[in-house]
């Protein structure tokens, strides 16, 4: 009887154990067809969404240039073997005024940034081989940027995050990352840290895995209240950015949400976000885990919120005028940045609609640097656009010019991350 009941208690457990991977089978495999029948259902969505917009087949994009112009790297422009084929699906386009930056330039390595507010152990580091600081999020903590502005009904926000993981049979723990409304309280309260809820809330979760079984969900609350609740839907491509900076882009326009992953549009929700209060903060949680610390490693950084939405044909093609913070570029040379694709799209979309418009491209750069290092600079980048348009996007390279003007036509003071970044762009003028 002893030995009956000895058996039982080991049969017991691996009986348990089975029921409960038969049950994630069968979870996994509803997950699955619901997953397929939402993104096809998204899909006809987007289009009509699209469509209602006056947009034909969005391909455009965007990210920030989150370092510094100051010495020249004398590399060539970019010509044909350009990286920017890998972003022709995507369509994002930055918002028209920058209101806030942090790339972490000039900041103490080990400490947490100026501002910024955390309930753990969040710091500032460097990664090997991936250029700049950036921002470590511990286990079981929240962390808040130091933005207090408002960002209106319509703006664009972006960041880049690096994911690195020693998988040993345990999930890691999911990553949040979303907005919130502070109202008339401080958007950096410790209140937040416990519960970053406020007069309302968005938040995407990232829930990590191997094998192609990452996924993501999008929720959002007013106030207390559930308002939209997104079911997790696959996307195994971010598996591909394990170790490498992943980046990520939002956009708000009133009550619509779109979020992109490294250029994959993995939402599109047209009544996502609650009409009442703006949002005024950008938050970050790192559930827990079985993993030690060490073994978990998440970094976010490369900061840019911008509100408006810009509207590329009626500038460019009726103002004459169009300028734009999107066309990014690699540190200090004229070398154009694959997210670029979004922003670079739009223009030869108008250029294309307007066959007799032609237009000169002149570059912009912050005061970082020399004069003589910005100008030249600048001249290169602009080439750099012209030559892209004219590969990429197949412009009749007769209607372009170039130009460069440095550092010298400043829309805004060089004395804020966000007025440099506000100064580092490239302008299209019709001729």
């Amino acid at each position: 009887m002893k030995k009956n009941f000895s058996l039982l208690l080991i049969l017991l457990p691996a009986f348990g154990f089975s029921q409960g991977i038969l049950g994630k089978v069968k979870q996994r495999a509803q997950q699955t067809v619901e997953n397929r029948v939402l993104n096809k259902a998204e899909a006809e969505v987007n289009k009509g969404l699209d469509k209602a917009e006056g947009k034909k087949n969005e391909t455009k994009n965007v990210t920030d240039n989150a370092t510094e112009d100051s010495n020249i790297d004398e590399a060539p422009a970019q010509k044909k073997d350009t990286k920017l084929k890998q972003y022709s699906r995507y369509d994002f386009v930055p918002g028209e005024s920058v209101f806030y930056f942090a790339d972490f330039n000039g900041q103490p390595i080990g400490e947490l940034p100026v501002g910024w507010n955390s309930n753990g152990s969040a710091v500032l580091v460097t990664l090997e081989g991936i250029e700049g600081n950036w921002l470590r999020l511990p286990q079981r903590t929240v962390t808040l940027t130091d933005n207090k502005k408002e960002m209106g009904e319509d703006f664009t926000l972006e960041f880049d995050v690096v994911m690195q993981y020693e998988f040993n049979g345990w999930l890691p723990p999911h990553l949040q990352f979303g907005l919130f409304a502070s109202g008339e309280k401080d958007a950096v309260a410790n209140d937040y840290l416990n519960e970053p809820y406020g007069l309302k809330t968005l938040y995407v979760t990232i829930n990590p895995a191997k094998d192609g079984r990452t996924t993501v969900s999008m929720q959002s609350y007013n106030k207390r209240n559930r308002y939209f609740n997104g079911p997790a839907k696959a996307h195994g491509a971010i598996e591909q950015f394990y170790g490498k900076p992943l980046h990520v882009a939002m956009k708000a326009q009133k009550e619509r949400m779109r979020v992109w992953l490294n250029g994959d549009k993995v939402f599109d929700i047209p009544k996502a976000i609650p009409v009442e209060n703006i949002f005024n903060q950008l938050f970050f949680q790192l559930e827990s885990s079985a993993y030690a610390d060490e073994q978990v490693n998440v970094y976010v950084g490369n900061f840019k919120m911008a509100r408006g939405l810009p509207d590329t044909r009626h500038k460019l093609a009726e103002e004459g005028k169009f300028s734009t913070t999107g066309i990014l570029f690699e540190s200090n040379k004229a070398a154009i940045k694959p997210e670029s694709s979004g922003v670079l799209a739009e223009i030869a979309g108008v250029l294309n609609k307007y066959p007799e418009l032609k237009v000169k491209i002149i570059g912009h750069t912050d005061s970082d640097g020399s004069d003589e290092a910005n100008q030249k600079l600048s001249e290169r980048r602009a080439e750099a656009v012209k030559e892209a348009l004219v590969n990429e996007y197949k412009v009749s390279e007769d209607r372009l010019q170039t130009a460069g003007k440095g550092e010298k036509e400043p829309v805004e003071k060089n004395d804020t991350q966000a007025g440099k970044a506000q100064n580092r762009r490239v302008e299209f003028l019709k001729l």
